[in-house]
């Protein structure tokens, strides 16, 4: 008893079904376990992770296949090629026969049918024994593939500094979050002080409305800066290639403040230019060039080939040699040639003129990169020097600002000055504390934009 067709083919696409969600459930499940964070993710650890998901990376590092191949197919050109083949192949045809073997007419004409087949088989096989540009290739390739990976070690380099100044984002909202925690809780135990204050006849209801308003802006300013807390880390997730975790506890240990003036600027300079991605990338393309204009050249030159072959078949007057694979009859052949291009409708000097030219290019986009390099270094130096500067000047001022807030609260605490004098010297402090926290942040972004230019991190 046969199953229905439409049963067969519903049961079918049963099972597909099933094999493709299981498929994607397994594909899924991976990335998650793959994706477990530590306790408190630190720095180097989400660099690896992004290393490991980040797509941008990932993408990068597909053309490294490609590039792979590229030098394969070239060196693959020195090996002889080589192909099979096997047909089969038949013929029926009906005819009227109107006339005899001797030509004479047949009173009644007879329909008679003739059948044919035939069978083959061979290999054949073919070198190129010399071609000029062919030897050039290869070189040409290894020159692509060094530039290729440039273009990795620069997009590494990118990632670095996308995930570095992500994480210290995410860094500095938790850092925000703090400080906007320790103002309000100031602002709530000025509160409570004038409140007492009040009950002893030393203040008034004009100074309790403004402790008051204190602490809803300091309620206010702390639930601002918990939402761009989440922000920045859903940001520094996207950064990492990763799904946004629940919960992202960081290690907000920030690095080591650092005087720019012992950074040898020079020195620094001929760093990049030795170990840039953008300029080694555009050194492997200038040789990736030269080595493609002078297989250009090469192409005016004569091409040496051998091939090679050897073959058997058989036909029958009948369907019997479809299927046979014992044929009797053999053939070898051979033969060498030697082409010579004279004259190509100016096709190959056109293409010269093209390898010329995109090697003049590749030399200008070169020196580019060098002064390119070089003007990012010394602005990236410049950068940095004034952001440490401006962090010294933020601290100091933060210093003053928490000494003199001290002594206004301690003559607020004892019943002199008024609320409104209180209330100046707070704001200013507290802008003094959020310009500190600030500063030191754009030192350390300033240093990151001068380590991507550099390919590197600095060593101090």
């Amino acid at each position: 008893m046969s199953a229905h067709p439409s049963s067969v083919a519903r049961c079918v696409a049963v099972v597909i079904a099933a094999v493709v969600v299981a498929a994607s459930a397994v594909g899924a499940a991976t990335p998650l376990m793959a994706q477990q964070l530590p306790a408190v993710l630190t720095l180097e650890d989400a660099l690896a992770l992004a290393r490991e998901y980040s797509p941008v990376y990932q993408r990068t590092t597909n053309d490294l296949d490609v590039a792979s191949a590229s030098v394969r197919s070239a060196w693959g050109a020195f090996l002889p090629s080589l192909s099979t083949s096997l047909s089969f192949g038949g013929s029926s045809s009906r005819r009227i026969i109107a006339e005899d073997e001797f030509g004479e007419v047949i009173e009644r004409p007879q329909s008679s049918t003739f059948r044919s087949s035939s069978a083959s088989q061979g290999i054949s096989s073919s070198l190129t024994l010399f071609d000029a540009a062919m030897w050039r290739r290869p070189a040409e390739q290894r020159a692509l593939y060094a530039a290729t990976e440039a273009a990795v070690d620069a997009t590494a380099v990118q990632v670095t500094a996308q995930v570095s100044r992500a994480f210290y984002q995410a860094v500095r909202a938790t850092r925000d979050i703090a400080l906007e925690e320790q103002l309000l809780a100031s602002a709530r135990e000025r509160l409570e002080r004038t409140e007492e204050l009040m009950r002893l006849a030393a203040r008034n209801r004009v100074d309790l409305l403004g402790a008051q308003e204190d602490v809803l802006i300091a309620e206010q300013n702390l639930a601002r800066v918990r939402g761009e807390a989440d922000k920045v880390r859903l940001a520094l997730s996207t950064a990492i290639g990763i799904e946004p975790p629940s919960a992202l506890a960081l290690d907000t240990v920030l690095p080591a403040v650092f005087d720019p003036a012992a950074l040898d600027v020079d020195q620094l300079v001929a760093r990049a230019l030795a170990s840039s991605p953008t300029v080694l990338q555009r050194q492997a393309a200038l040789r990736a060039a030269g080595h493609r204009r002078s297989a250009a050249g090469a192409s005016r030159l004569p091409t040496i080939s051998a091939s090679a072959g050897y073959s058997r078949s058989v036909s029958a007057q009948d369907f019997g040699a479809i299927g046979d694979i014992d044929l009797p009859n053999s053939g070898l052949s051979f033969g060498f040639g030697v082409s010579l291009p004279l004259f190509s409708r100016f096709q190959t000097a056109a293409a010269i003129e093209q390898a010329d030219a995109a090697a003049d290019d590749a030399a200008h986009d070169l020196r580019l990169a060098r002064l390119t390099a070089e003007q990012q270094v010394r602005s990236a130096v410049i950068d940095v020097t004034n952001a440490y500067r401006a962090l010294q000047l933020a601290e100091e001022r933060a210093a003053l600002s928490r000494e003199r807030l001290e002594l206004t609260l301690e003559r607020y605490g004892l019943g002199g000055g008024s609320f409104t004098e209180l209330q100046a010297v707070i704001d200013r402090t507290s802008q003094a504390e959020r310009e500190a926290l600030n500063a030191r942040f754009a030192f350390l972004l300033a240093r990151i934009d001068l380590e991507e230019i550099l390919g590197s991190r600095l060593e101090l």
